[in-house]
């Protein structure tokens, strides 16, 4: 009873996060984790109750001198934080089964050098992996594997069957488990909005967890999994990149310790979940080559602590990301690459606001010390250009034990020095330029600037170390209009059909304008692609896809300014059933060609007429289907009917890769109708009664055409 009352009031406070490795139980503290002791054995003597544990586990073997040297050894490479009131039985518990957990990287520092900390191999382009330092764009695929896949890392941990669905639909609802899943999501789509890295989700082929980085089509390059290992043991784990590089652990998966998804930690819903997700960046950090930085003072995603008192990615990861996976931007490093902001004066005047925004040093390889813009003016406006070093003043240094360090103050402002520069359109003649000391905002007062189209060039001119990572705020302000906001949809998803699909577009979205917000009827969606808004008004919209196929699902955010921004990502929808239900018309007569439209589920695929058939003889389908975004309507078909087609009652079908289905009877072919001019009751014979017709309504709905018609046939049998 007591471990469970010292556990329920450890879980209040910072939790420490693994790296490629693990977190212990006794970690479960509100540990004083800016502790400043400077090498291990200082770090021992604080703890006589690690001591003593130490001499107990290693009297227990037969070789206690040996089991010592490795407790040590693990200790003084261990990611975690460890509190300082655990007892000599906690930290017991946590030698005897993990042996202080194994020796995780750690990077050579040059003196003077201390900054954000990554590994030296990392991922790199399209889902491949290379040296860190290139600032380049990089994609990958994530994926979930089903639970039972056997999930774990046995160097670092026991594995087991995978249960993080069963969690996610425990604590979101049945039904929901894309919303547990969507709050994972949205912890790497904050580092999708801040750097270079983006993301599209993959199927998982549910084979066990291990270190292979060859790229699939079967499962995620990143997979996410989790098990029970108890509360008292480590929060979560994640392996690196590669295990070639520093942390001797790769292959970039998360395994989440389930036992955590509790009212304190996990399932905790304060901030949106802020404890879930700030776990699973932290973890996914490691995945991207990302190593623990101290102190433990709260302030840096990285820590060895979990911290709630900012939102996921920071000042330092998004540096540390700059140096190996470029800005948002990344790739903008030239003027025929430059990100195009388009006419800035049409169809409403308006400037632009990029925030944390990173130059790769001044001696980054592929031009990555510059970053480029352009804009266009249909018309002659006034424009300032600024360019602002952001990052502040903090406390950074490498991890060595737990949460001790040796750290140094790191003033992010003046990392490097920038030069702004506006040039003409080909980016070859400079019209403008503010350069200065480090640190120092840059602005260029164009004055008022001609119709035409412009560049811009921030660069750091340094001279700076190569990992001083320069951040800055850019803004091209026309007439002073304001900014749009920053919308951020989410990442790339797949989704089962007919089973509900969360968008959670309030949690990274932010405004840019000074004194702009944003309230619920910000968010509005495109949730199909067809420029159609589905659902106004909701930051967390929810909506079931009944075809399978790839969606555009835009998010259209607009502030308190009337300023409008768009993020668009896709969502994969698997698993659709084919049905018919409607053929409208529902019949044809023999001769005819009839345009129908088809009414069911799972269209959204249909590419040929040949995917659509009729039953029977006599009736060909030709033209080019045209689905709706939903899938739920074909169009632009027409069923041709020959003029001798067996009348009656006809199944139609609809199939190609997706499935196939039938509506059984839902088209009629009927007799042609016969033609015979002057009848005017039906009875295919033109005589009297048609002339009576004519005479008895002449002047209201006949004339003297309709008398012509009658008295031209009359005594005609059409039969």
């Amino acid at each position: 009873m007591q471990t469970s009352i010292t556990h329920a009031r450890r879980a209040t406070a910072r939790l420490p996060i693994a790296a490629a490795l693990v977190l212990s139980a006794g970690a479960l503290a509100g540990a004083d984790c800016a502790t400043h002791a400077h090498t291990i054995e200082e770090a021992f003597v604080a703890v006589p109750a690690l001591a003593a544990a130490i001499e107990a586990v290693s009297a227990k073997s037969d070789d206690a001198a040996a089991t010592r040297r490795n407790i040590l050894h693990n200790l003084t490479f261990s990611p975690t934080c460890y509190p300082n009131d655990l007892t000599r039985e906690e930290w017991q518990n946590i030698l005897e089964r993990y042996q202080g957990l194994p020796p995780t990287q750690l990077a050579p520092v040059p003196a003077g050098d201390e900054r954000f900390f990554t590994d030296t191999i990392v991922w790199q382009g399209n889902r491949g992996q290379g040296p860190s330092g290139q600032a380049a764009a990089t994609f990958l695929t994530y994926s979930f594997p089903d639970d039972g896949t056997t999930w774990g890392l046995s160097q670092i941990s026991a594995t087991g069957p995978n249960d993080l669905n069963a969690k996610l639909i425990a604590q979101f609802g049945a039904g929901n488990l894309d919303l547990g899943r969507e709050y994972f999501r949205a912890a790497l789509a904050s580092w999708r909005a801040n750097t270079g890295l983006d993301y599209d989700e993959s199927p998982d082929d549910n084979t066990p967890m291990t270190q292979d980085v060859t790229p699939v089509s079967t499962r995620g390059d990143i997979r996410i999994g989790g098990r029970e290992f108890g509360t008292g043991s480590f929060l979560a784990y994640n392996a690196f990149p590669n295990a070639a590089g520093f942390a001797g652990v790769g292959g970039g998966d998360m395994v989440m310790n389930t036992s955590f998804f509790i009212a304190a930690n996990f399932n905790n819903p304060a901030n949106d979940y802020r404890y879930l997700r700030n776990t699973v960046a932290h973890e996914h950090g490691h995945g991207t080559g990302f190593i623990h930085v101290t102190p433990c003072n709260g302030t840096k995603l990285m820590e060895p602590s979990i911290s709630t008192n900012f939102d996921v990615v920071g000042v330092d990861e998004k540096r540390g990301a700059g140096r190996n996976y470029g800005d948002r931007h990344a790739g903008n490093h030239s003027a025929a690459n430059a990100v195009d902001y388009g006419d800035l004066a049409s169809p409403i005047t308006r400037s632009v606001i990029e925030r944390d925004l990173s130059l790769n040093t001044a001696t980054g390889p592929n031009n990555t010390n510059q970053d480029w813009f352009r804009f266009t003016l249909s018309s002659s406006q006034p424009v300032v250009l600024t360019a602002t070093p952001t990052g502040g003043t903090y406390s950074n240094g490498q991890q060595f034990f737990g949460c001790f360090g040796s750290n140094s103050t790191i003033n992010a402002n003046s990392a490097g020095n920038i030069t702004l520069e506006l040039r003409d359109a080909s980016g070859a003649n400079v019209l403008d330029s503010s350069a200065g000391s480090p640190g120092g905002a840059r602005t260029v007062n164009a004055g008022t600037l001609s119709a035409g189209e412009y560049t811009v060039r921030v660069i750091d001119v340094g001279p700076n170390s190569n990992q001083n990572i320069q951040l800055y705020d850019l803004s091209i302000a026309v007439d002073n209009a304001p900014a749009p906001p920053f919308a951020v949809a989410g990442i790339n998803k797949r989704v089962a059909a007919n089973t509900n699909c969360f968008f959670l577009g309030d949690i990274n979205s932010r405004v840019n304008q000074p004194g702009a917000t944003l309230s619920a009827a910000s968010y509005d969606w495109d949730l199909t692609g067809d420029g159609v808004i589905d659902a106004a008004g909701q930051p967390k919209p929810v909506t079931q896809y009944v075809s399978n196929g790839v969606y555009n699902v835009t998010l259209h955010l607009t502030d308190s300014n009337n300023m409008t921004a768009t993020d668009t990502i896709t969502v994969t929808v698997v698993g659709a059933t084919t049905a018919v239900t409607d053929v409208n018309p529902p019949a044809g007569d023999q001769g005819a060609s009839v345009p129908v439209v088809i009414t069911g589920t799972n269209f959204k695929n249909v590419a040929s007429a040949s995917e659509v058939t009729v039953s029977g003889s006599g009736v060909s389908v030709t033209g080019t289907p045209v689905p709706n975004a939903a899938g739920t309507e074909i169009s632009g078909l027409s069923f041709v009917i020959d003029a001798g087609a067996t009348l009656g009652a006809r199944t139609i079908t609809v199939a190609n890769s997706d499935g196939s289905a039938s509506g059984v009877g839902l088209f009629t072919v009927d007799a042609a109708s016969v033609s015979c001019p002057g009848d005017f009751n039906g009875d295919l014979v033109v005589d009297f009664d048609d002339l009576s017709i004519v005479l008895g309504g002449f002047g209201a709905a006949f004339d003297f055409a309709d008398l012509s018609e009658v008295l031209a046939n009359f005594g005609v049998d059409c039969n």
